[in-house]
């Protein structure tokens, strides 16, 4: 009877600390700030110290001035979880200009670009469901809608008007960003709210590591319902 009361305890204890590293990694979630103003390429984006998530990013664009049309942030994602920016879900009086969103690889290539969320234009969203392609270092430009990255070859996304999410299939799609172009009369205070970013690659234990957690917790549960099952 005493050895089944201590698995019975060691059982409730493991579940706990389950829980407990769940809810830890939901409880690090921060909102964060442009300092300064952000950059508009890969060496002068705006990086985030820190193990958070990123629940949400607020900055300006047009503040300083006329030639501040994209901001550029460096965020982390994991591979086999969603990721979602959008700034259509602000609680702040923010996000009132016509915005674009932008999703860049470690590199500078283009990964995906949305203008106008088709529920809540001219607002945009990116959401990635599938994944991305490997863990690593991404980066998120928003821009007021018709100043657009491009590479050496052209335009990265080609035209985003009237469109959904769109792949980096523009004439220069196949080269990293090296400047932008146009210009754009959209600007002011935004705030991106985020899913499964994260501010460098200690932020949370990689989705494998409570994966492989549940799966112990798992075995566990088998081991006491064979004992019970002894018994």
């Amino acid at each position: 009877m005493t050895k089944k009361v201590h698995f019975t305890q060691s059982l409730r204890t493991l579940a706990g600390a389950t829980l407990l590293l769940l809810a830890t990694g939901a409880a690090h979630a921060a909102a964060v700030s442009e300092s300064g103003d952000a950059g508009e390429l890969i060496n002068s984006a705006q990086t985030f110290s820190g193990n958070s998530a990123i629940s949400s990013i607020t900055g300006s664009l047009l503040s300083t001035s006329q030639s501040d049309y994209a901001d550029l942030f460096r965020v982390y994602l994991y591979a086999g979880s969603i990721f979602r920016a959008t700034t259509t879900a602000s609680v702040w009086n923010t996000n009132n200009f016509d915005t674009a969103l932008f999703l860049f690889d470690a590199s500078g290539h283009g990964v995906v670009a949305n203008d106008d969320d088709p529920n809540v234009g001219p607002q945009s969203t990116i959401t990635i469901t599938q994944s991305v392609g490997a863990s690593g270092y991404y980066y998120l430009a928003i821009a007021g809608a018709g100043y657009t990255p491009v590479s050496a070859g052209g335009s990265i996304f080609g035209d985003l008007i009237g469109k959904d999410q769109v792949q980096a299939v523009g004439v220069g799609g196949s080269g990293a960003l090296s400047a932008w172009q146009s210009t754009s009369g959209e600007g002011d205070r935004y705030q991106i709210v985020l899913q499964g970013a994260y501010a460098s690659a200690t932020a949370v234990p990689e989705p494998v590591s409570i994966t492989m957690l549940m799966a112990g917790l798992g075995l566990v549960g088998a081991a006491a319902r064979r004992r019970r099952a002894q018994a």
